[in-house]
């Protein structure tokens, strides 16, 4: 199946539009309308080169209405003469990039690069949105309670278990102590309230009400482990939180990001049960500050991954596990979500006798936000 390229439309008023770099046309399908032809509407449409020699309001109007028919695009106005007002218009409904037409005319000029660039931005965040959308629809929704049942299972084995252990004392010994109902209440209370969080974190998945927030590296670590505790000590798995710089900080979506590394401490665990690999299980998290960036990486020596399956892993729907099993969001939407929310990065790099998932994000600049306590 060939790939849809992402569109750019170049609307034009002279009888020869205008040339466009060669690197351009082959990143986009480029395709060139005459202003008053009818209009092209399609979900790979990206932006609109805008060809003429003086911006109009009639102009403004159909750019407008052809952005609320395909959605986000962004719209290059190449001109010879700007009315800001008629900028501005534009540039409160969609990304706007403004550029004197001589400077396009010439097909070297740098600006392509950064036009290029720019689509490409809009293409990947119009490509995740469109993940999220499709997320609600039917199927995603027996999808969800897959994800929901596969999340919850381990809480409520563990509640059972609980309970079993609770009856088991009361019939050996009939004088419970207080401490331990009190003990086993607490640890139900808490499995409980991680049933609930986790439910709230996949019914706000790909939400545009949820709210960015700060919170630290020790924040994330601690719910991480929390989360894999009772697990890992049955299963006799270590995680292992390294964390080499204690001030790491981070402004966005923290259960995006938390729901990512889980996905991907679950399947370092799953390698390990699925290659039953005996003796020292160990998954290390580590957290550093490396080159402006800050670097997650989340390792396992659980016997790495073949490279025929390393080139597909961030592949949508590719997956090595049966049908029902695993986390659910997978790599290709955790992938998306580092780069989309956070503009970061997620790789998959060799390590010994397994595998290294690398997250990269761009330190934050928290020197201009406000934060109301």
């Amino acid at each position: 199946m060939i790939k849809q390229r992402p569109i750019v439309l170049h609307f034009y008023e002279d009888e020869l539009p205008m040339k466009l770099p060669d690197f351009f046309t082959k990143t986009f399908e480029i395709i060139s309308i005459p202003l008053h032809d009818p209009l092209v509407v399609s979900e790979y449409i990206v932006g609109i080169i805008v060809d003429v020699s003086t911006l109009s309001i009639p102009l403004c109007d159909l750019l407008v209405s052809h952005n609320a028919l395909v959605g986000n695009m962004g719209i290059c106005l190449c001109t010879e003469s700007f009315d800001p007002k008629l900028a501005q218009i534009l540039s409160l409904e969609t990304q706007t990039f403004c550029f004197e037409r001589a400077v396009l005319r010439d097909t070297d000029s740098s600006e392509w690069k950064k036009l290029e660039h720019a689509f490409l931005a809009i293409g990947k965040r119009n490509h995740y949105n469109t993940a999220v959308m499709r997320s609600s629809t039917k199927k995603s929704v027996l999808d969800t309670l897959q994800i929901v049942a596969h999340q919850w299972r381990q809480p409520i084995n563990l509640i059972s278990m609980e309970a079993i252990n609770m009856m088991v004392l009361g019939n050996i010994d009939k004088t419970v102590k207080s401490v331990d109902v009190l003990k086993s209440s607490e640890f139900i209370s808490q499995q409980v309230l991680r049933m609930s969080d986790i439910l709230k974190s996949i019914l706000n998945m790909g939400k545009d009400e949820r709210i960015k927030q700060l919170f630290t590296i020790h924040e994330l670590s601690s719910s991480i482990q929390a989360f894999f505790a009772e697990q890992f000590q049955k299963e006799e798995i270590e995680l292992v939180v390294d964390i080499l710089d204690d001030g790491i900080e981070i402004y966005g979506f923290k259960t995006d990001l938390e729901e990512v590394l889980i996905n991907l401490i679950n399947n370092a665990r799953d390698a390990y049960i699925g290659n039953k690999i005996t003796g020292q299980k160990s998954i290390i998290f580590q957290a550093e500050v490396d080159n402006g960036s800050y670097l997650f990486c989340i390792r396992d020596e659980a016997g790495g991954i073949p490279e025929e399956i390393r080139k597909k892993i961030f592949e949508p729907k590719f997956s090595t596990k049966d049908k029902g099993v695993g986390f659910g969001i997978g790599l290709h939407f955790a992938q998306l979500t580092i780069e989309t929310e956070f503009g970061g990065s997620l790789t998959l790099q060799p390590y010994r006798n397994g595998s290294e998932f690398q997250i990269r994000l761009p330190q934050n600049d928290l020197s201009n936000l406000t934060f109301i306590h």
